[in-house]
């Protein structure tokens, strides 16, 4: 497959996270319906296009999706920090658009925006709100050269992606906040469900 990013040299893949265990939102997120499918669906639909594979993320094999290319953390209880480290790890040459599903105003035109503005010589190429004072790390192309720093916070205990990508180059990409909405509650998802549906 000929990806838009011919400038880089590290093929990339996406990798979908599922593996949360949606507390306070009390049912999984990654089955909510906000476009007329599950949305971890809806994201493989839309990646799909932009990257050479699209992987997702579980945190067990407890997890029961039907989808043929599934990543395992290597260490549970990690959340996204885990899910990213192992990625990086088992595949060391390639390169991953990490994406949450919680995040439902992410669409084509987002995702085609982080997709060509990758910087391959930076360790990360990260969306931000245009009001915000921090990179978002789970819309956010993880390069090779980040998996080093990944391990340093692991030994520290740190498992916070937002830390990792504070202390590594990355290249910035501001956008409006809206695109970076996250759902945490049933309320919120009923109203975004309706914001979406105007």
């Amino acid at each position: 497959m000929e990806l838009k990013d011919n400038k880089a040299s590290v093929k990339l893949q996406a990798l979908i996270l599922i593996g949360g265990r949606s507390k306070r939102m009390g049912q999984d997120k990654s089955l909510l319906d906000y476009h007329g499918k599950p949305q971890w669906q809806y994201l493989v639909t839309l990646l799909e296009k932009h990257v050479e594979k699209v992987y997702i993320s579980i945190r067990d094999k407890k997890q029961d999706i039907k989808y043929p290319d599934t990543i395992t953390d290597e260490i549970a209880g990690l959340g996204p920090f885990g899910a990213i480290l192992t990625a990086l790890k088992m595949y060391p040459d390639k390169a991953f658009l990490v994406l949450a599903t919680d995040l439902p105003f992410v669409d084509e035109k987002l995702i085609e925006k982080l997709v060509s503005s990758r910087d391959s010589r930076k360790n990360a190429t990260a969306l931000q709100g245009i009001t915000k004072d921090y990179p978002e790390p789970l819309l956010c192309i993880w390069e090779p050269a980040a998996f080093p720093t990944l391990q340093k916070f692991f030994k520290k205990e740190i498992y916070k992606p937002i830390q990792v990508l504070k202390d590594m180059p990355i290249h910035t990409i501001y956008v409006d906040n809206h695109f970076l909405q996250n759902i945490n509650t049933i309320e919120e998802y009923h109203r975004i469900k309706e914001e979406l549906r105007d």
